[in-house]
């Protein structure tokens, strides 16, 4: 069997994990979460019930929401919709560039209401007609439509790695974009406005002079904050879990029942929602009230109780990773496994091809007697055929040949 003594090399650890909410960047190239990863982080926007009845489809294997191009796209979308509207609210901006823009924003919208419509009313993912509404509420597992709304607004903030960086818009539309930029470059030629060369910079780099935004760095993936990139990190993991076909397989069916790793992700973004929402509502205390000393000194003590709760937190996305690596190290072992199995295969058949050796020498000598018998057989023919055409000859009538007038004896 394999070695095992590298596997806690592979396992991430939580001061890793801790490391990398502080800097809001996670090391290497990471593909985006699966729509399924997405849709669980979503539901922890969701209230109890509706979040459980989102485990519960998933759960079951009914129909979610899904987009073709993943829900990252949505949300760089909905990043490209909420910069291009903070440009237009900007009263120094040229009116040539404002229509363009204008129109570009009404552009974006509608892609964003096509989107909702999938989510929210889209045909074959949730029940349409009555009877199969009421069968599905009395199965609990139909999401009413209030809730469809406030999980497509969590879907808008799929944690997606590297959209609050240089050159989100490009990802969000490249070609559009460049459109818009060459339509700015055209105005500012004709007019000699240099404002709006500035400003055709500006949008196809809209982070500059954004705090909001994080330098981007290659070969890592950055995001806005240290809870998104918790958030991120719970879906890159449980994604590696649920793809790993040894996971799928029967060695791990007892542990596929001990525990619900739809329902874990979800419940974790849940936490991380909420503590996030708590941290920004004490912070906008403390700034508001921060005068009062002991009302400060009272935030303060509160943020304090609030440290466990990341912690935990952390811990909880560690476990998920400790999963993932232990179900990664299983499935190298399951392909060994496999390998010594087809070659064990491989053994019985040399074998049985070595014990019917005997059977084969046999038959060999039986070809040659066969082929004795029959060069035999050819030789008797080959005399009967020539004894068989003098009899024909003899009983053939000579040709010219005449009888006497009268029969006389010698």
């Amino acid at each position: 069997m394999g070695d095992n003594r590298g596997l806690r090399t592979q396992i991430t650890t939580s001061d890793e994990i801790r490391s990398w909410c502080h800097q809001s960047r996670l090391p290497g190239d990471r593909p985006e979460l699966s729509d399924v990863a997405s849709v669980l982080i979503a539901s922890g926007f969701l209230t109890p019930a509706g979040r459980a009845i989102m485990v519960r489809r998933i759960s079951t294997g009914l129909r979610i929401p899904t987009l073709p191009s993943g829900f990252g796209d949505l949300r760089r979308l909905q990043r490209a919709i909420a910069q291009t509207d903070h440009q237009l609210a900007n009263p120094m901006m040229p009116s040539v560039v404002a229509a363009v823009m204008r129109n570009r924003l009404g552009g974006l919208q509608r892609r964003r209401d096509e989107v909702r419509k999938i989510v929210v009313t889209g045909k074959g993912v949730f029940a349409g007609g009555t009877r199969a509404i009421r069968r599905e509420r009395r199965e609990n597992i139909y999401l009413e439509i209030e809730e469809r709304e406030r999980l497509f607004g969590g879907l808008m903030c799929t944690p997606t790695p590297n959209v609050n960086t240089a050159g989100y818009v490009r990802r969000a539309g490249t070609a559009a974009f460049d459109r818009l930029a060459g339509v700015v470059g055209q105005f500012a030629a004709r007019s000699g406005h240099p404002e709006a060369a500035e400003w055709a910079g500006q949008i196809l780099s809209p982070d500059r002079g954004d705090s909001g935004t994080v330098a981007a760095t290659p070969g890592s993936a950055a995001f806005v904050d240290g809870y998104e990139t918790l958030l991120f990190t719970a879906g890159h993991f449980y994604d590696r879990i649920v793809a790993n076909p040894a996971w799928r397989s029967d060695h791990f069916e007892v542990q596929r029942t001990q525990v619900n790793l739809h329902a874990e992700l979800a419940e974790i973004a849940a936490d991380v929602i909420a503590l996030r929402a708590v941290r920004l509502d004490l912070d906008r205390a403390k700034a508001n009230g921060g005068f009062d000393r002991s009302f400060a000194e009272h935030i303060d003590r509160r943020e304090t109780t609030l440290r466990p709760v990341w912690t935990e937190l952390i811990d909880r996305v560690q476990a998920l990773g400790e999963v993932a690596g232990v179900v990664e190290s299983a499935a190298v072992e399951l392909r060994v496994l496999a390998e010594y199995n087809r070659t064990t295969t491989i053994d019985d058949r040399i074998d049985e091809l070595i014990a019917r050796s005997g059977d084969r020498e046999i038959s060999v000598d039986n070809a040659k007697r066969l082929t004795e018998q029959v060069r035999s057989g050819e030789e008797q023919l080959r005399i009967y055929r020539d004894v068989l055409q003098g009899n024909i000859a003899r009983i053939s009538p000579a040709a010219g040949r005449e009888l006497p007038a009268r029969y006389e004896p010698n």
